[in-house]
């Protein structure tokens, strides 16, 4: 098994990629103040679905927070607690879980900064994003979460981890909620969008691969 003193260093660098890229981006979008919010669009209801995809994401990021805590400074509560027995196995289950959470910051801060200080996820923007993270993958922000919750169950292996898993099915549904909007206020160019790139996994096998025009005004 690996060293739970390096899964918390792990954790913390990860954790500080994510947050270096991110928030100066985040901060630059809100004084912006671009993109159009959601009226007139379909209704977003609260319903268990997306109640538990708000739970599992706050958990996760609590975790994100307390791993390289508890790991670094010796706390080591997470490795006294009920873990699944993966054995022989289990050390190659690590490093795949390590895998999906690199990949995930990966994807996470690409897509921001493929971004930029455009498009609110809490609004449309005023042109298509089809540039950079948003050329292989719809939804980089919601695939990187569902990568963030198989990735800590694999790498940690520990019961505790295993309510994140209910998250995925969650931000998929959500995914779809959002299309409706996207394909209501973009049209055709959306579903032309939607027929050749991947939601939430590349789509590298298609020869059609969509060619999207230049975006202007990144930062």
């Amino acid at each position: 098994m690996l060293d739970y003193h390096v899964i918390g260093l792990f954790y913390a660098i990860n954790l500080a990629l994510y947050f270096a890229i991110s928030l100066p981006l985040d901060f630059l979008t809100y004084q912006r103040g671009d993109g159009k919010t959601k009226e007139n669009s379909p209704s977003f209801d609260i319903n268990p679905i997306r109640v538990i995809t708000f739970l599992t994401s706050l958990y996760m990021w609590l975790l994100f927070l307390f791993v390289p805590i508890d790991a670094l400074f010796g706390f080591d509560v997470l490795r006294t607690t009920i873990f699944l027995d993966f054995e022989p196995w289990g050390t190659l289950i690590q490093i795949l879980g390590a895998f999906l959470v690199l990949l995930a910051t990966l994807v996470a801060t690409w897509g921001r900064v493929s971004r930029g200080r455009r498009a609110f996820s809490w609004g449309i923007p005023k042109k298509l994003e089809t540039d950079g993270m948003y050329h292989f993958i719809r939804h980089p922000l919601y695939a990187s979460y569902c990568y963030y919750f198989l990735g800590f169950f694999l790498i940690l292996q520990n019961i505790l981890i295993i309510p994140l898993l209910l998250g995925i099915p969650g931000y998929y549904e959500l995914s779809k909620y959002e299309e409706k909007i996207l394909v209501d206020y973009f049209g055709d160019e959306y579903i032309e969008y939607q027929k050749k790139v991947g939601g939430f996994f590349p789509r590298f096998w298609r020869k059609d691969h969509y060619k999207f025009e230049e975006n202007s005004e990144k930062l």
